[in-house]
């Protein structure tokens, strides 16, 4: 009896190198007992959006990310990675969908079909102060509509999951649950 774990059909695949493969999930929670490996975090505030880069890059402005430490759980990766790269106080944090990775056999620190998670958070501040100056990042204050347009033509993979995220905080602020 040979087992067959069907890849998903009618939905794109994202390949992080040759080490990964992963499929977008919408949904506010992550799977149970699936290690978070990454984590993606919107940081907003005051109709606001925040990008970072490491200090000295001329690269583009990205989102804020980062790797897990082992065992740390979304919400505290989310609300460490935003302090760090951009002096964000975290007020809410709430995740927006995922996405489940798989390891290759290429991958040198997981087994071949390994599953992680990558979690898309939303981080809405409740203060921002200044960016710590050990942490080697810097970071660009946009409003909605630029930050919007620049993160979707950054990761154009996932511009329909950050537009709903964005839209999902945008009703928030004004109905005032977030």
């Amino acid at each position: 009896n040979i087992e067959y774990d069907p890849r998903w059909p009618g939905v794109m695949e994202i390949k992080f190198g040759d080490e990964w493969r992963a499929k977008f999930i919408a949904g506010d929670d992550l799977p149970a007992g699936v290690p978070v490996a990454y984590g993606y975090a919107l940081v907003l505030m005051d109709e606001k959006g925040y990008v970072t880069r490491k200090k000295g890059d001329e690269g583009p402005w990205l989102t804020v990310e980062g790797p897990a430490n082992p065992g740390e759980k979304a919400e505290a990766l989310a609300k460490r990675i935003a302090k760090e790269q951009t002096g964000a106080t975290a007020g809410t944090v709430f995740v927006t969908g995922y996405l489940e990775c798989k390891a290759t056999s290429h991958n040198p620190e997981f087994e071949a079909g390994a599953v992680t998670v990558r979690p898309f958070m939303v981080v809405v501040a409740k203060k921002i102060s200044d960016v710590p100056a050990e942490s080697g990042f810097e970071r660009r204050r946009l409003p909605l509509n630029e930050y919007s347009t620049r993160l979707r033509r950054q990761y154009a993979a996932f511009d329909q999951h950050i537009l709903a995220a964005i839209d999902r905080y945008v009703v928030m602020s004004r109905t005032g649950a977030g």
